[in-house]
Parts: C-alpha cells; sequence; structure tokens
C-alpha cells in the first residue's frame, strides 16, 4: 500500500504544468504585460519595474505606442518603438521611462545581470506600453512570468502615484504565431467590464476637505502592430451614485484615451447628488467581428488643484465576449 501510495506521488509530480485558464490579473504573473498609461513630458515621468517571477531567464518583447494627441489632425500619433529585455530568474528591471537604458550596463554589474538597452520615450509622450513573453527565435510563449508596476512622478513636487501592470496569462493552446489570441485558449480574454469607485467631480474629501478630480486612461485590448492599425473599441459609461440611480455616457477609445471625468457632465456631484457612486465600463460590440473590442485602464484622483494624487487600478468583471486580436511586427 506504501509503495503504490509512492507510486501515484512520484507520478502526480512528473505531470506537467499546463497552464489553465486564467483572468487578468495585477498581482499574478503573466506572459503579456500591459502598462496602461506612460508619461514622459516637462512636468511628469515615469519609473517602469518589470519582474521576472520565474526560476528561469526569460525575454520579453516589448512595445512603447505615443497616443499623444497629433496637432494638426488631432488624432493619436500611432509611433511605435519596439524593444526586447533579458530577464533575469525572480529579479526586477527598473528604469525611467524618459531615459530608457544604456547598451553597457552602467554600474558595473555583470551583462548577465543586465536587461539590455532600452530606448527612452520621446519628450511629450503619453500612451502605453506592452510586453510579451517570448523564446529566442521571439515566438510568443505561454511562459507566465512578467509582474509589474509603474510609477508616475511630478518633477516640481516630487509626488508619486503608483499602479500595478495588468497581466494577462498564457495559455496551453499558444501556437507561438505573431497573431496572438486572447480567446481563452491562447491567451486569457480581457475583462468584460471594468469597475471604478469613484468620487463624482468637485466632491470634498471627506478628510483632507479638499476638491477630487479624476482621470481614467483607457487603451483597447485589440491592436495591429505589424501594420500599424490601432484598437478601437466603443465603452459604454455607466454610473451609480449612493441611491442607485443610473446615468449612462457613451465614448470612443482609438489607440489610447486620457480622460478627464470632469469633462463629462454626468460625473457632476450637483448632478448626481451624493459624494461617490460606481462606474461600469462596458465594451459595446459592433459590425466588426474579427477582432473583440475589450479594454484595459488605470484611474488616478488628484487633490488640492492636482499637486497631490493616486493612481488605482480598475476592478475586472468576466471575460469578453468577443477574442482580442494583438498582431506583432514580425522580427527581424
Amino acid at each position: 500500500m506504501r509503495l503504490r501510495r509512492l507510486s501515484a506521488l512520484v507520478g502526480a509530480l512528473l505531470i506537467p504544468c499546463v497552464p489553465a485558464v486564467g483572468e487578468v490579473s495585477t498581482n499574478q504573473p503573466g506572459a503579456i504585460m500591459v502598462f496602461p498609461k506612460v508619461v514622459s513630458d516637462a512636468n511628469q515621468d515615469t519609473i517602469i519595474q518589470i519582474t521576472n517571477a520565474t526560476g528561469s531567464r526569460v525575454l520579453a518583447r516589448c512595445f512603447y505606442i505615443d497616443g499623444a494627441d497629433n496637432p494638426t489632425t488631432q488624432e493619436p500619433l500611432w509611433v511605435l518603438t519596439d524593444f526586447q529585455i533579458s530577464l533575469t530568474m525572480q529579479q526586477p528591471a527598473v528604469w525611467v521611462a524618459g531615459e530608457g537604458l544604456p547598451a553597457v550596463p552602467p554600474d558595473g554589474r555583470s551583462r548577465d545581470l543586465y536587461p539590455g538597452p532600452v530606448p527612452p520615450v520621446g519628450d511629450g509622450f503619453i500612451g502605453e506600453l506592452r510586453c510579451v513573453v517570448v523564446n529566442e527565435s521571439e515566438s510568443p510563449i505561454s511562459v507566465n512570468a512578467l509582474t509589474g508596476e509603474a510609477t508616475l512622478i511630478n518633477r516640481v513636487t516630487g509626488a508619486t502615484r503608483k499602479y500595478q501592470g495588468i497581466a494577462i496569462p498564457g495559455l496551453a493552446g499558444n501556437n507561438g504565431d505573431n497573431t496572438l489570441l486572447l480567446n481563452d485558449i491562447e491567451y486569457s480574454s480581457c475583462p468584460r467590464v471594468l469597475l471604478l469607485n469613484n468620487l463624482f467631480t468637485d466632491a470634498l474629501d471627506p478628510i483632507l476637505n479638499t476638491a477630487v478630480r479624476t482621470t481614467v486612461s483607457l487603451v483597447p485590448c485589440s491592436m495591429d502592430l505589424e501594420n500599424t492599425v490601432p484598437g478601437t473599441a466603443t465603452v459604454q459609461l455607466e454610473v451609480f451614485n449612493e441611491f442607485e440611480q443610473p446615468s449612462s455616457f457613451s465614448l470612443t477609445v482609438t489607440c489610447f484615451a486620457d480622460i478627464e471625468l470632469v469633462d463629462i457632465p454626468i460625473f457632476n456631484v450637483a448632478l448626481q447628488g451624493t459624494l461617490a457612486g460606481h462606474t461600469r465600463f462596458r465594451p459595446v460590440f459592433d459590425e466588426h467581428t474579427e477582432h473583440g473590442h475589450g479594454i484595459l485602464g488605470v484611474a488616478e484622483e488628484f487633490r488640492n488643484g492636482g499637486q497631490i494624487g493616486s493612481a488605482m487600478n480598475l476592478h475586472f468583471i468576466g471575460g469578453n465576449l468577443q477574442a482580442d486580436v494583438i498582431i506583432l511586427p514580425s522580427a527581424f
């Protein structure tokens, strides 16, 4: 009997670990890492930290996507900058978006412990950073290794706002091509709904007694990086005050959207009649069935006229009913 139990235990230990269906997460590692808001300008910059949570070295192919408005067309610039980093097991890689990292380690550390060169973003950059775990041939693989965080720093006051990177798990059905399907077969699907608990615009913080304003940054899950076609999603905002009275608003997100809720009338505290409420961001299906319309995002709250603030991750509900698609550029 003891021998049989030992044999059963050994057999169980030898079964390969196959990724199961999981949800997008901010506290578990994934094979795709998304930072929905990265900023570098005269007033602020962003510290990026990406950690390899596994016991072996991994490679990640990364893409900065500049969503700043073109001053001529008022459309997002949609400028891509790609690079690859090598992540030591159980170690973070850290850099400032506006400075990047040089090709040679600046502090004398071994190259084995150095992620490699990271290009700086240009002045005035506002957009996202997206990284995908790849093998030596730059083919995407379902190794759930990446966790991360982004810290936005006010250059003048030194105030910081930090949020967790959003990890999308890779799954057993990953075929390794450059068309990444977020369909719960290759990768986990994007959320069906994003949820924000928020103070309404110009509501007084009950502790600090200062007006609060909120900004939400959203990015589409789907995008075609090979052909430089930005993702687009129509988003329905469902707002409920403390009496559960509903109101709604819709907007379109192309490439990147930095939304100040003060510009949306339904978030006015006088109109809502309560200090706080909750908002559901729900992607809307349309006739474009070749990809889904999922979104990811983060929120920020500002006080004292923007002098102090905090960043927060949005809550996720369910999985998107349409598969989102990320198309990577061909490897060089």
